[in-house]
């Protein structure tokens, strides 16, 4: 049994394992993350990773959570910075986008591909990546003309391109400025013709 730990809070404690585990998978890969392995490197008990993940999965979900909530927010931070022009706006999603995948480094596809099948992960996923969706379809909408659904086609082209873009600048493949400027000039091409006037 861990003694001595400091007592932390719930949320906390939970910050604390999910750094924990993706320092881990940072460091080993996924293979290498259990919940043994997380609460013997956190300092706590194996019962208290269990009591916040319930499975290694549970804690591969969380980890893939976390790092979109903090793309998202990124991405809505830097928005409302932002000035009030479509070249801006591409240019904020692509740079939040990729500088998000350079920060997790090639953590974030590993835990992707780890949960490939998990069923619950596949709803995760399905509903995070609704959630970016609307963000940036939020964004973009000032400044073009189009029906909803073409709008969301064309944001889920730009996705597959930035996971694309994204993993080859953290697998340093590619350089950020690079990959930021190649994901907006996509943006935009695309959106380009759909101007408001």
């Amino acid at each position: 049994m861990v003694t001595g730990q400091k007592r932390l809070s719930r949320a906390d404690r939970r910050l604390q394992l999910l750094e924990t585990a993706q320092g881990i998978v940072s460091e080993a890969g996924t293979d290498a993350l259990t919940l043994q392995t997380l609460a013997e490197r956190a300092g706590v008990t194996k019962p208290i990773a269990y009591e916040h993940f319930g499975s290694r999965d549970g804690a591969l979900i969380a980890l893939y959570q976390r790092m979109d909530e903090d793309q998202i927010s990124a991405a809505r931070d830097a928005m409302a910075q932002a000035p009030g022009t479509l070249e801006a706006v591409c240019e904020i999603i692509a740079a939040s986008y990729i500088d998000c995948c350079v920060k997790v480094g090639p953590a974030f596809g590993a835990i992707s591909a780890a949960l490939e099948g998990s069923e619950e992960m596949h709803a995760v996923k399905a509903e995070l990546r609704e959630i970016y969706i609307r963000t940036c379809h939020d964004a973009i909408k000032p400044f073009v003309t189009l029906a909803p659904s073409k709008a969301r086609a064309l944001i889920v082209g730009f996705l597959g391109a930035a996971d694309a873009l994204g993993a080859d600048a953290a697998a340093g493949r590619m350089p950020r400025k690079t990959a930021v400027s190649v994901l907006t000039q996509l943006m935009l091409g695309s959106l380009s013709a759909h101007r408001a006037d």
